[in-house]
Parts: structure tokens; sequence; C-alpha cells
């Protein structure tokens, strides 16, 4: 498990090797601690790839925009 925290949302990936040895990865986008309001948001890769690393780094990146979206959305509805 891999964790960053994004203003007030917390990024989290899981990775899971496939029985065909290549890698996929989710990630969850939720408040962190005290933020407000209960956003949850789990997305699955479905891309696959040969080294843990890069399904990690994928599903970071996603991740992390996901997180600044719902950022941005709920400034634009709360202002």
């Amino acid at each position: 498990m891999h964790r960053r925290t994004v203003g007030q949302y917390s990024v989290e990936v899981r990775t899971l090797k496939t029985p065909t040895g290549t890698w996929k990865a989710a990630y969850i986008v939720e408040p962190a601690a005290d933020a407000g309001p209960h956003d949850f948001v789990m997305i699955t890769l479905l891309d696959e790839f040969d080294v843990e690393r890069a399904a990690v780094d994928a599903a970071m990146s996603r991740g992390i925009r996901h997180a600044g979206w719902l950022a941005d959305a709920r400034s634009a509805y709360s202002g």
C-alpha cells in the first residue's frame, strides 16, 4: 500500500499481482483527517504492468489528478 496526502485528500494505491505475473493497481481517494464531508472514490486501472513500480506510479498520478478535481469541484459548489 502506498499513500500520499494531496491538499485535503488522501490518495492510497494498492497493487495486485495477476496470475500471469503482471501487476494491476487501484487508487482510493478519500478526505484526509478532518477534511469535512465524505468523498470516496475508488478506481481500478485496467492496464497491466510488468513492473509493480510502474503500476504504483500510474495509479498515484491518476489519484492525484482525481483529488485535485474533487477539491476544485467542492470549492466551486461551496463558494
